[in-house]
């Protein structure tokens, strides 16, 4: 069908296929409500009509809409006598659902049949079953919540119910509809069987179908899952005759299957003609989507295959061509050899002896390199396993190019050579057409850059780790190794901004050894950097990987305690003055017992800019040493908090 009609015969065969769908359409909703609706709990399980609706869009476009519109409302109004508001909701859905789901699979298959190709069978299992009988499914259940007003129970049954029908009717008709398309040919040829085998399975296949289900009577259900079996013919069929012999062998054998289920008979029967129609209505989804699942990896296989065979017959044409060129051309070769720029010799594949050299070959190997001295190529390589290897490229790519490899000439001089590599076939048997390149000056340059980057790669190191402790240096204290005043005047600030900015609290500890200066004027200024180093080992033994110590100047010290509370941040400085008081220093040739005196202040409790928070913490130093020694002070709030901390007391109060 043209997609826009423009002379009276191509209008009037548009017209045609219109009328003629549309009563194919109401035909098939009469068939299934007269013969496969009975009147019981189970709706009609299996809707023919999704089916043509399907096919129709798929195969002749979006221009069929009409006549599955008036079909359906035909079926829904005469035959299902449905309320007129309801009978037209369910139309549009019935005719949206497989026009949407039709036109998906056109945009996806390119107007080829979605068969043939497992991503294919997926868009149209997904497209033109699951959306198509959704969108048919709720289109049915709005019309029902309209009406009759049921639970959502109802609804929902009456959803799913719908929506099995849709889809059992789309694989039950459309592919074998869809294969009635015989313009051109379908898909890959898969291994041909005979028409004699084609006959005789096909023949049994039906038999044994009919039997199952139009004569066999199983009241006890003990054959239930033999109709499954079929499955294996028709898997034979789809590898051996064409998938659309497979889908109609399919199409008979489930309308057997239904017929039986509808009449009462054979091994789907149940307790009412319902539940045997919903039996043959799970068996059409199983066996459907198995056969398209399974066609299309047949199919695919059958296409690599077919394409393999052509190119290997092609390849074989273009051997016995090229075959016979060189024969004829054996001589021309020859004189090409020895008029070649660069080394060339001719070697056997299958044992390596040398069956020609040209001039330049021998001046290379310094000697003769005729076949009759018995020479092969083994004898030039240095390494045993590298014409191995090399044979084995041959034989896997037909050529080989710049191989880099180590040769000996006949005095034994050993040298790097770039060998390629050419499969030839004269005289019935392989050889070797191999082009060699002296490169050993090229690798001796190699070698010395080589050398000269590792030694500059080695200066490189050196100078990044000169550099890397000179930088550790400027932001260490020589004599206590922990970091310098110039470490924290750069970090404190962005460590504040960074935890303020996650809501989290920063302790600050501001340390000085006690009388310390009494420990320089009586045992002397080395006992004093002795007394420093120590203090700042026990400090950095005793706190967190993340905290940070820092020398402020003299015998002061200044701890970072990140995420840290004020109360945790008090036990840890009662720990420090505690671990100091009780372990004597060793200082020199004396044994000195030191205690420290702390100021601590946190942010943003005290302070939230880093030289306010170290100046609380240093005040607080200073009230800690003038309250006697060896304790710890906490700062003071400042003057506006504690109007704030006075106001919320006296509001709670």
């Amino acid at each position: 069908m043209p997609a826009f009609p423009r002379t009276p015969r191509q209008k009037a065969r548009h017209y045609l296929v219109l009328l003629s769908l549309g009563l194919l359409y109401w035909g098939c909703g009469w068939l299934v409500q007269r013969f496969f609706a009975p009147h019981d709990p189970f709706p009609a399980t299996i809707w023919l009509p999704t089916g043509i609706a399907l096919a129709a869009v798929i195969r002749w476009g979006s221009r069929v809409w009409p006549a599955l519109l008036l079909g359906a409302l035909a079926v829904h109004t005469p035959i299902l006598a449905t309320p007129l508001p309801g009978a037209l909701l369910t139309a549009l859905g019935d005719t949206l659902g497989p026009l949407l789901g039709g036109m998906l699979i056109r945009r996806h298959c390119s107007g080829g049949l979605p068969f043939y190709r497992l991503g294919d069978v997926f868009h149209f299992l997904w497209a033109g079953v699951g959306l198509s009988a959704l969108i048919s499914a709720s289109a049915s259940m709005l019309a029902l919540a309209w009406w009759p007003s049921p639970d959502l129970g109802d609804l929902l049954q009456q959803l799913l119910t719908g929506w099995l029908a849709d889809a059992a009717g789309t694989l039950f008709f459309a592919p074998p509809l869809l294969f009635l398309r015989l313009q051109g040919r379908l898909g890959p040829t898969p291994a041909r069987a005979s028409s004699l085998e084609i006959g005789t399975i096909t023949g049994a296949t039906l038999l044994a179908a009919a039997l199952l289900f139009l004569g066999l009577e199983d009241s006890h259900g003990r054959y239930s899952a033999v109709p499954y079996l079929l499955l294996i013919p028709l898997m034979w069929t789809a590898a051996r005759a064409s998938l659309r012999t497979a889908h109609w062998l399919a199409f008979g054998i489930l309308l057997l299957a239904i017929t039986g289920s509808a009449s009462g008979t054979g091994v789907l029967h149940g307790d009412t003609a319902g539940l045997a129609l919903l039996n043959a209505g799970m068996m059409v989804l199983s066996q459907s989507v198995t056969l398209l699942i399974m066609g299309a990896l047949i199919a695919e296989r059958s296409s690599a295959e077919e394409r393999l065979l052509r190119a290997n017959h092609s390849l074989e044409e273009k051997v016995a061509e090229r075959t016979a060129q060189l024969a004829e051309s054996e001589a021309r070769q020859k004189q090409l050899v020895d008029a070649a720029p660069f080394p060339l010799a001719l070697s056997r594949l299958s044992d390596g002896v040398i069956t020609y050299a040209n001039d330049r070959a021998e001046r290379m190997f310094k000697g003769q390199l005729h076949s009759t001295l018995g020479l092969t190529v083994h004898d030039f390589y240095v390494e045993p396993g590298t014409r191995d290897e090399v044979a084995a490229l041959l034989r896997d790519k037909g050529q080989v190019r710049d191989h880099e490899v180590r040769l000996q000439d006949i005095g034994g001089r050993v040298f790097w050579a770039l060998i390629s590599c050419t499969l030839v076939r004269s005289a019935g048997a392989l050889h070797v057409i191999t082009g060699i390149n002296d490169i050993s000056e090229r690798k001796r340059l190699e070698h010395s850059l080589k050398t000269a980057n590792e030694a500059l790669r080695q200066h490189l190191n050196e100078i990044e780790s000169l550099q890397s402790g000179l930088k550790e240096q400027l932001v260490r204290d020589p004599l206590t190794g922990v970091f310098n005043r110039r470490y924290l005047d750069d970090t404190l600030p962005r460590l504040m901004a960074h935890t303020l900015a996650l809501g989290k609290p920063v302790a600050l500890l501001m340390l000085d050894a006690d009388h310390f200066k009494r420990i320089n004027d009586t045992y002397g200024h080395k006992a004093g950097d002795c007394v420093l180093s120590t203090l700042g080992a026990r400090l950095r033994d005793n706190l967190r990987s993340n905290d940070i110590v820092c020398r402020y100047g003299g015998e002061e010290f200044l701890i970072v305690l990140p995420g840290m509370s004020q109360e945790h941040a008090i036990g840890k400085a009662e720990q420090l003055c505690k671990v100091v008081r009780q372990w004597p220093i060793e200082a020199l040739d004396h044994t000195l017992n030191v205690t420290v005196s702390i100021g601590l202040a946190c942010s943003p409790l005290h302070a939230e800019d880093a030289e306010s928070l170290v100046h609380a913490a240093d005040t607080a130093l200073y009230a800690a040493k003038t309250a006697g020694r060896d304790r710890i002070c906490v700062a003071e709030l400042p003057a506006g908090l504690c109007a704030r901390h006075t106001q919320a007391a006296a509001a709670t109060g």
